[in-house]
């Protein structure tokens, strides 16, 4: 059975709030008491409630991080950041995935400000009515990843998906090829799909090449539907001559699609990806791709909460992060 407060206040003849006063450093207590409080709690071997104390400071020194899905390579390097910057701070965090459903989203939230964490960093594709209301009536601040939302108590983090989609395709139009294709996310995702399937047509439209529907296909995230698009271009005989992929994995997919069907990457196909996770370099070829600076993500959502946590005053609540082009063996 576990030693409580009242146990070792008995023991060093002391309240119990002296003895909370020693644990939690708030008031003084002369030099006497408080050795014989330090005593009692060696000898007792008292193990302080982390609980209990979180009811004396009204925190928890936790926080809550909801994400899509630990096991995608952009995700996990998110959460490296984020757990880098609340360790260092002495938060713990409790990871959560949602594994891209809004409902469950919405019932993950609500668990972690009944747990009374100190904060939420959230990573969604998408933000619905539901959030919005969530973010209405929760009490605790809030770091948003890869969207942006204004509202009191909220910091949004992201970079400019649709230049950075721009800018990618650019290059390849820059060097003369017309027939360029993209696999996107589902519309619905604001960012990952909407606003770079935006910049894949802004791109087109600027140089003065035909948008051709054929050449966009819809996947979800994942390498193994990069994997099946892949094929579906290659059977359609679309004949591409470059790919843009608004993400590495479905990226990787469709390589090994191109790989398995005797198409060489880039001679008979240049393919880009997006986000530049820690495989993109390691492929073969290795992937060129759009660089989004994960782990700084990650640190600076994580900081900024704490900040907000801690009642500390920050002068700006929206973050575009700069994205850059990494070139590699994947176009020539």
């Amino acid at each position: 059975m576990s030693v409580t407060i009242k146990q070792v206040a008995e023991k060093a003849g002391v309240s119990k709030a002296t003895v909370s006063r020693v644990l939690n450093d708030t008031k003084p207590v002369r030099l006497e008491t408080r050795e014989r409080v330090l005593k009692a709690i060696e000898e007792l071997d008292f193990q302080p409630n982390s609980t209990a104390r979180s009811l004396v400071y009204k925190k928890s020194k936790t926080i809550g991080v909801v994400i899509t899905d630990i096991a995608n390579l952009f995700v996990s390097v998110l959460v490296k950041g984020i757990e880098k910057i609340a360790f260092s701070k002495g938060y713990n965090i409790i990871i959560c995935n949602s594994y891209g459903s809004s409902e469950k989203e919405i019932e993950l939230l609500t668990m972690l400000c009944n747990k009374q964490v100190d904060g939420i960093v959230f990573l969604t594709s998408r933000l619905k009515q539901a959030h919005k209301s969530f973010f209405k009536e929760a009490a605790i601040p809030i770091s948003l990843v890869n969207v942006s939302y204004d509202e009191d108590n909220l910091v949004g983090i992201r970079v400019d998906n649709r230049k950075a989609a721009h800018d990618i395709v650019t290059h390849f139009l820059k060097k003369g090829l017309t027939r360029v294709g993209m696999i996107r996310a589902p519309l619905e995702d604001q960012y990952t799909g909407k606003e770079r399937y935006e910049g894949y047509r802004e791109a087109l439209h600027d140089f003065g090449v035909p948008f051709t529907e054929q050449f966009v296909k819809t996947g979800s995230l994942d390498s193994k539907d990069g994997y099946r698009i892949g094929l579906e271009i290659i059977n359609n005989q679309l004949n591409l001559e470059a790919l843009f992929v608004a993400c590495d994995l479905m990226a990787f997919g469709a390589m090994k699609a191109f790989f398995d069907h005797g198409l060489k990457i880039p001679g008979d196909i240049e393919v880009a990806g997006f986000d530049d996770v820690p495989m993109a370099s390691y492929y073969h070829p290795a992937l060129t791709t759009v660089r989004q600076p994960i782990d700084q993500m990650g640190c600076l959502a994580a900081e900024l909460l704490i900040k907000l946590i801690e009642g500390k005053v920050i002068d700006q609540w929206e973050f575009v992060l700069p994205h850059e082009i990494v070139f590699r063996e994947s176009t020539a």
